[in-house]
Order: C-alpha cells, then structure tokens, then sequence
C-alpha cells in the first residue's frame, strides 16, 4: 500500500529513504503505549466522525490461506466483512 501511495504519504509524511519496511513499522507500534495509543485513536476517530455524516461502513476482506485448488482450476475462497460502527 506504502509504495503505491508513497506520492500521496508524502503530502504528510517525509520520506527520504522511501516506505519504511514492515520491520520498521513493527518495531515503532511495539515502542507505543497500549492505552496512550488508544485514547489518542479514539479521540481521532471522534473528531472526524463529525466530518463525515452518516454512519460509517467498516469493511474487512481476507483470503483463507490453502483454500484454493489450481488442478480444479479453483480460486482461493474469500471472505469479507462490512459493518456499521
């Protein structure tokens, strides 16, 4: 995703070595203070569901691993979600 939207990120992000690597990214969200972390979300959240009117449709979409079959020519079986929040 990082790479490509790395135009749009940089609108507010500088990236002077490009996207950082999922390493990167795993090391900064376990320096993070669980409870910190989520009042600040919430209260980001909070602020923008004034922005947006309506209800907001949260959408999850995974694939199950090993679920497909290519001598029967089948697809891996996907599974979505969508609810209201």
């Amino acid at each position: 995703f990082g790479e490509a939207k790395q135009e749009w990120l940089e609108q507010f992000l500088a990236l002077p070595n490009g996207i950082p690597s999922h390493d990167t990214f795993g090391r900064v969200f376990g320096l993070l203070d669980p409870e910190g972390f989520e009042r600040c979300f919430r209260a980001w959240v909070e602020s923008i569901r004034t922005v947006i009117p309506g209800e907001v449709v949260a959408i999850d979409g995974k694939q199950l691993r090993h679920s497909y079959d290519r001598g029967k020519g089948l697809a891996p079986l996907h599974l979505v979600t969508a609810w209201a929040s």
